[in-house]
């Protein structure tokens, strides 16, 4: 199932969003916007490519770079060559930006890339050919953007890691600070990746967003304060544990993330009024502020990177006290065991703290597997988590997802990840898989 999803997202194409201008006021969700079945007999739109002024990157000069060093830099890749684009959510976030704006203390800085609908009775297609690197200002204007850009390419992929780090270089050098947060607002799908372009066909695998991440890091000399997808279903253990070395608290979710995306007025407001918040406190916030949006049928959370090594470590202690008691293994492995653990809206991302208490509920003996267990929830709730949604919609997303197949184990994307190769995880699923097999 998880290699369909990832097929499906790169055979969006321009054909394919004429569907999703139809369901504009159906209240679409970001990731769970599954327009399959739209997407057959539609007819060959005209597509309006708007030209670039030569040079092809050039750099505008109105606005000049503010080189006194703020507080905080928020850098946020916004993706909308896609769906999302289309729907208008991704101008919406932009405008929420700027209801707040850059201030002497901190600096907001956008990539846009962008697919939309011209004004014309047709309704054509209309993309930018490439992307444009935004200084975010503040205006009470909510139906336009009116923050000018300072540069624009025409390599403009969306899905290019390298492109992700091109655009947080120019926006490092050109608006230093003190902390730094970078965003990626787009499509997500967990362990297969992030940031989906329609047009490139491209997107940004796990690994390769680590290796981006890491660049930024020697950039900046030291780790990112904090990394946010505002994207579905990144909040899985084989996701975060990739950015453990580049950021100090990892943002994401569960489960998908509405259309909306995230509520960045109610985020910036806070964070230019006390500039002086740290990693933790943005982690906190954003968290909160996403909460309070929404209220219901959603999660996220934030999680201290530097816990994640003693995560894996209790990780893999629970793996050998289960491998080592049948009892625990069989029912640990068990079909029912799985199918009855809190999924997400990609079936096989499961919420690992409802897991480990499944198979704990099931275990009268065995009291190596039943303290292992303990001790990894405890050290999830009270040490790795910074905070979560803890919604009570959602009782049973404790702010980390795992990857737990149904019926086949996908090694393909998930054994380059680090955590693959510093957990026993990635073990346990093929051990598991051999059991189900057996008659």
């Amino acid at each position: 199932m998880g290699k369909n999803i990832a097929e499906a997202y790169m055979r969006r194409t321009i054909l394919a969003t004429l569907a999703a201008i139809a369901v504009l006021t159906m209240g679409l969700k970001a990731q769970d916007a599954s327009f399959e079945g739209l997407y057959s007999n539609l007819p060959q739109p005209s597509v309006l490519v708007p030209a670039v002024p030569a040079p092809a990157a050039a750099e505008a000069q109105p606005q000049a770079a503010n080189q006194a060093e703020r507080e905080w830099l928020v850098m946020v890749f916004i993706n909308g060559v896609n769906d999302l684009g289309i729907l208008g959510f991704a101008d919406k976030s932009i405008n929420d930006m700027e209801k707040v704006g850059s201030t002497d203390r901190m600096a907001v800085v956008v990539e846009y890339g962008i697919m939309g609908v011209d004004g014309s009775a047709g309704r054509n297609l209309e993309f930018q050919r490439g992307s444009k690197t935004i200084f975010v200002t503040r205006d009470a204007d909510a139906g336009r953007i009116t923050s000018a850009p300072f540069y624009a390419s025409n390599d403009g992929d969306m899905g290019s890691a390298a492109n992700l780090l091109r655009f947080v270089k120019r926006a490092v050098r050109r608006y230093p600070a003190r902390k730094t947060a970078v965003i990626i607002w787009n499509h997500g799908a967990g362990r297969l990746g992030i940031s989906y372009d329609d047009v490139s066909k491209n997107h940004m695998e796990v690994d390769q967003l680590g290796r981006a991440l890491a660049q930024v890091k020697q950039l900046l000399g030291k780790k990112i304060n904090v990394f946010a997808t505002d994207a579905c279903l990144m909040q899985m253990a084989g996701v975060a544990y990739e950015f453990k070395d580049s950021a100090e608290v990892v943002v994401g979710s569960e489960e998908v993330i509405p259309g909306d995306s995230y509520p960045y007025d109610a985020i910036l407001g806070p964070l230019s009024a006390n500039p002086g918040m740290d990693s933790e406190a943005l982690g906190a916030l954003i968290v909160d502020a996403y909460g309070a949006y929404y209220r219901a049928d959603v999660t996220l959370s934030a999680i201290r990177s530097s816990a994640l090594p003693g995560f894996v470590d209790r990780l893999n202690n629970w793996v050998g006290a289960v491998r080592n008691d049948p009892a625990a293994f069989a029912a640990a492995a068990a079909k029912d065991t799985v199918n009855t653990t809190y999924n997400f809206t990609m079936r096989d991302s499961k919420d690992l703290y409802d897991y480990l208490g499944k198979v704990r509920g099931q275990l009268a003996a065995s009291p190596e597997v039943r303290a292992a267990s303990d001790d990894l929830r405890g050290y999830i709730t009270e040490t790795l988590l910074v905070k979560d949604t803890g919604l009570p919609s959602v009782p049973k997303a404790h702010g980390l997802a795992i990857y737990i197949p149904k019926l086949r184990y996908n090694s393909a994307n998930y054994e380059k990840l680090a955590f693959s190769r510093d957990s026993l995880w990635d073990d346990f699923l093929r051990e598991m898989m051999e059991e189900r097999l057996k008659p």
